[in-house]
């Protein structure tokens, strides 16, 4: 999974979520909740910094695994 892929994947699951999510999340990362809207909908990129509190608030963890060989 490249960045771009794992940005997807965020925005995927961050719109799945039940309404509200996004307002909490905002709150957590101390944004205005148009900054997440800019996310999920107009393709703006997520900022590294905030991977971890999104996986955090999403219940997920990143595990890095070694490439299939060819």
């Amino acid at each position: 999974m490249n960045w771009e892929q794992l940005q997807e994947e965020l925005i995927r699951r961050i719109r799945e979520q039940p309404r509200g999510f996004q307002t909490n999340l905002s709150k957590r990362l101390n944004i205005a909740p148009a900054s997440i809207a800019r996310y999920t909908t107009q393709g703006y990129g997520i900022p590294s910094a905030h991977i971890t509190p999104i996986l955090e608030e999403l219940g997920i963890e990143l595990t890095i695994t070694p490439k299939a060989s060819a």
